[in-house]
């Protein structure tokens, strides 16, 4: 089993996760897309070369990702991965999402795992 501290990422993933809803550029997001030894550390075998395709091709083009309001605040969770037939087992994924205070609407996101020491973002993991 992968060895975690949620303490630990948590506070790793926060300050990417700010630079991400301000970053204009398209540098912070670029850098969590996956490697190519991203994705047996993050599927199954048994989907993994269907995850390969479909990441690929999202990222060939531009991801969706709307950029908070200035004075959003970023709220994330880190779990690990457990009993599922897409998602390796053990392994940690985060969703967050960009709270302005005093509004019920939030941005929400879903599908950054860490890969030993990076994260990267396969959007909605579900859906595979």
């Amino acid at each position: 089993m992968y060895e975690w501290d949620p303490v630990d990422l948590r506070r790793r993933l926060e300050p990417l996760l700010r630079e991400l809803a301000v970053d204009g550029t398209g540098v912070t997001l670029r850098e969590l897309r996956p490697r190519p030894e991203d994705y047996p550390k993050a599927f199954t075998a048994a989907v993994v070369d269907r995850a390969r395709e479909h990441y690929e091709r999202l990222w060939a083009g531009p991801v969706d990702f709307r950029h908070p309001e200035p004075d959003a605040v970023v709220e994330a969770e880190v779990l690990p991965a457990a009993g599922s037939a897409t998602l390796m087992p053990g392994r940690v994924w985060a969703s967050w999402r960009y709270v302005v205070p005093g509004r019920t609407a939030v941005l929400s996101y879903d599908g950054l795992v860490w890969c030993d020491y990076h994260w990267a973002w396969f959007p909605k993991p579900h859906r595979l």
